[in-house]
């Protein structure tokens, strides 16, 4: 995953999440690990859900919704992507298969 662009990622069905006043909680409950997004993180985490997955789509959305130089935002993007990856919350399109044991 090092140094490869991310275009695409898969949300496990699992994942629960919950917005709480300015914050999004979301839970893991095969670890019963929870986490805090903040409100931009929240966002990004909606509406990578609403894209089902589509990580270029969601950058594309962010260059047009926020003000900022863009290689930054979208660098800001896989930085925030890879994350919740490592914290189990984002899967591979190709770990989605051994993960469900197919």
């Amino acid at each position: 995953m090092e140094g490869a662009e991310l275009k695409r990622v898969e949300i496990p069905d699992w994942i629960c999440y919950e917005r709480f006043e300015n914050e999004l909680i979301l839970l893991d409950p095969t670890t019963w690990n929870y986490y805090r997004l903040d409100s931009y993180g929240g966002v990004l985490w909606e509406k990578l859900c609403s894209l089902k997955g589509d990580v270029e789509a969601l950058k594309r959305w962010v260059g047009e919704h926020f003000d900022g130089d863009p290689r930054q935002m979208q660098s800001d993007i896989d930085r925030f992507v890879k994350q919740l990856i490592e914290s189990g919350l984002l899967l591979l399109p190709s770990d989605l298969d051994r993960v469900q044991g197919k």
